[in-house]
């Protein structure tokens, strides 16, 4: 009996061995058959994000496009602007003239322009935005008091400004180029104004009111003045305010070259990088091709393999867990 218990036992041994053995191969036959499904997943996400670079870097040549058409346009309509203002002789017909330049700078003022009132690209990195105080207040000019002054900003900032008496309209501006560098606000003078100047990302410290608190001199004792900061003129106001001036007709149609001088340094800005732009968007086809052709040798390689383990029983099964065109299932048999 104990033979015969042995005997037993070790074909239930026996039996279970062979039966792991064919759940091992079966789970193994199931593994290899199976679909890259990770690969393919891979193949999606890198497509998509192909796609999505493509798409933004033709969004960007578009809008170089239209910005390269709005120069030549704004340039060709100055030169007709300086050949009109040569021939013009009445105030009417200078009215006329101012008219269609403040046309042109609403046009420019629109959300969809390229180009600025400063006759600069709207979407650039290094762009700044400016405002400029408001003619009753002067800071620049000499007098004969000293004065102290603090500037506070919306963010808590203050700039204190010390003027001494008789001080230089120069020097006056050099110091309130150094009282301001610590806030990353620049200060330059234009038309006779001061024009502060800083990073689009802080906006805010020109565009919220400043409190002006001084001595009586250039800003008025006691309770501190509230100002609010205003857009400087742009190229064309400035140019239509001159033109309006009989005396100063050749300074206008010196301010109209500088003005189409600035529209040419663009232009060839802009033509540059839609070099730049058209050679990226060549290279993504050119990366997108080669990965098309890596895709296919990898998937009718893993359907060769398939096919040599005889993991599929036709055709049809392996196109329709390899999911690949006929194609490549011509050229995996081919190998």
């Amino acid at each position: 009996m104990l033979i015969d218990s042995l005997k037993q036992s070790g074909a239930l041994v026996s039996s279970s061995t062979n039966a792991a053995a064919k759940t091992a191969a079966s789970t193994t036959e199931r593994s290899q058959t199976a679909p890259p499904q990770n690969h393919k997943l891979q193949q999606q996400l890198n497509t998509l994000s192909q796609w999505s670079v493509n798409a933004d870097v033709s969004r960007q040549l578009a809008k170089n496009q239209q910005a390269e058409q709005q120069l030549r346009q704004l340039y060709q309509q100055l030169e007709q602007l300086k050949k009109q203002l040569h021939q013009a002789q009445s105030a009417e017909q200078r009215l006329q003239i101012t008219a269609q330049m403040e046309q042109m700078e609403a046009q420019l003022k629109h959300k969809d322009s390229t180009i600025n009132i400063n006759l600069e690209l709207v979407h650039q990195p290094e762009l700044k935005v400016s405002r400029q105080l408001n003619n009753k207040i002067d800071l620049l000019s000499p007098r004969k008091q000293a004065e102290h002054l603090q500037i506070s900003l919306a963010d808590g900032s203050k700039v204190q400004l010390n003027f001494p008496a008789n001080q230089s309209q120069a020097e006056n501006l050099d110091m309130l180029k150094t009282a301001f560098a610590p806030l990353q606000i620049d200060v330059r003078q234009q038309n006779n104004q001061l024009v502060f100047s800083t990073a689009a990302n802080q906006s805010g410290k020109l565009n919220q009111p400043w409190q002006l608190q001084g001595e009586g001199i250039r800003i008025a004792a006691g309770n501190p003045v509230t100002v609010k900061l205003q857009e400087p003129a742009g190229t064309l106001s400035t140019l239509s305010q001159i033109s309006q001036q009989v005396e100063n007709q050749q300074i206008y149609q010196s301010e109209i070259k500088i003005a189409q001088q600035k529209l040419q340094q663009v232009l060839r800005q802009v033509q540059a990088e839609r070099q730049m732009l058209i050679a990226k968007l060549n290279s993504l086809r050119l990366a997108g091709a080669r990965q098309t052709e890596d895709d296919a040798y990898v998937v009718s390689q893993e359907l060769k393999q398939q096919m040599q383990m005889g993991a599929a029983s036709s055709m049809s099964a392996i196109m329709a867990q390899g999911n690949v065109t006929r194609g490549l299932v011509e050229f995996a048999l081919a190998q």
